[in-house]
């Protein structure tokens, strides 16, 4: 006789969901942030081909299973940001091994800066999407901006000096995206909020989202969860 109990299915322990795929994608971020900047600050050049493993395969795919996992956990934010930057890492490495060493050397510059400058602007929208969700992601989204944009017009105006500052925002990028993986994950084993992530930095706009709860993940949307609502 079959058991009853074996159709029933089991409901998961109270408090159990779905792991946050966030602290992932942010290793992930920073890691590439840190090593790229290191380059941009003026380490040996020769050595650089050393940083396209780490910035292929940990900042580009690791950073976009994070993001896919960020669309089934329902923060478009963090799906979005996660998937087009790991995207921006794995043809940074195909660009930088490849297609740079092929064009013109007094054009170079200029063709480096017109690859970066779409991801500056897409920068850009991301940071302003972030405005609603944590101060930590804010600030890391503000700071890799600034980084990028610093970034491209040092390549179209051939200036080491704005290379070499752009490379003290990745650094502190990378420093905020790891505080933000270090919360998250810290923030998850607790339980609750024992590492301050700052959340809901655009609360000047609550009256666009009124009864929504405060976001949990680093990258979440207070907005995402209307059946949360107060």
């Amino acid at each position: 006789m079959p058991n009853p109990s074996s159709s029933v299915p089991v409901a998961p322990p109270p408090g159990l969901t779905a792991p946050d795929p966030a602290p992932l994608g942010l290793i992930a971020f920073s890691m590439a942030n840190i090593i790229q900047s290191f380059f941009n600050a003026g380490i040996n050049p020769a050595l650089f081909p050393a940083a396209f493993p780490l910035e292929f395969f940990v900042g580009g795919l690791v950073q976009m299973i994070a993001g896919i996992f960020e669309f089934r956990q329902g923060s478009r934010l963090g799906a979005t940001a996660f998937t087009v930057l790991g995207a921006f890492w794995l043809c940074f490495v195909v660009y930088a091994k490849y297609i740079v060493v092929t064009l013109p050397a007094e054009q170079a510059h200029t063709g480096t800066g017109q690859f970066l400058l779409p991801w500056a602007v897409i920068l850009l929208v991301l940071t302003l999407a972030a405005a609603r969700t944590t101060g930590v992601l804010l600030a890391a989204f503000v700071a890799t901006t600034i980084n990028v944009s610093l970034l491209t017009a040092g390549e179209f105006v051939q200036s080491i000096t704005l290379i070499r500052v752009g490379s003290g925002f990745g650094f502190l990028t990378a420093a905020l995206g790891l505080y933000g993986a270090f919360a998250g994950l810290v923030n998850g084993t607790w339980g609750r909020h024992v590492i301050p992530t700052y959340p809901d930095p655009g609360r000047r706009l609550e009256r666009l989202a009124r009864n929504k709860p405060r976001p949990t993940s680093v990258t979440s949307s207070a907005a995402e969860h209307p059946e949360l609502s107060t």
